[in-house]
């Protein structure tokens, strides 16, 4: 007689559809937890308020909350955002949406008419409006390599973050 873990893995295997069902409860009692990266001077802005969109050629899903990496030298994450809208096309149909809505100037910090056009010429652009962002009181490491954009990571980094004061 096999091992009861063996013959789940021999039942799971030949039944898929179970399988399919196992994963998706996991899934949903799971959430992905979604890490963007952003310049610490970006981030700075969008904490105090000063940034209310944030660009991106590759956005990610508008989830609930999106943890912001701070790229170094700072090299953690710092706080959340939620962003409550987004905007997508061409990086001057994008602009000028942007820029009509009030929300954006070129006065605030963040990126410029020219230096989006040299970010975004040949591709779409997205724009995340910023409904909320909180810092957090201490800043936590990471886990893992961190994202260049941005990475969807399995809930377990969220059940446990380190504190710089446990890590060392």
């Amino acid at each position: 007689m096999l091992p009861v873990n063996e013959m789940n893995q021999l039942y799971l295997a030949q039944n898929p559809d179970v399988r399919r069902k196992i994963r998706a409860a996991y899934r949903k009692s799971h959430p992905a937890v979604i890490v963007m990266s952003i310049k610490p001077k970006y981030a700075k802005a969008i904490y105090e308020g000063r940034k209310n969109w944030e660009f991106r050629k590759a956005p990610p899903p508008i989830y609930k909350e999106i943890y912001i990496y701070e790229s170094a030298p700072v090299s953690r994450i710092t706080g959340r955002v939620v962003f409550c809208a987004s905007v997508t096309g061409s990086w001057i149909d994008v602009w000028e949406m942007v820029k009509t809505n009030k929300c954006f100037t070129r006065n605030l910090p963040g990126i410029r008419l020219v230096e989006l056009e040299d970010y975004a010429a040949p591709h779409n652009v997205t724009a995340l409006r910023v409904y909320k962002a909180e810092r957090f009181e201490h800043e936590v490491t990471f886990g893992a390599k961190p994202p260049q954009n941005w990475g969807r990571f399995a809930a377990t980094y969220r059940d446990a973050p380190k504190r710089e004061e446990e890590a060392q």
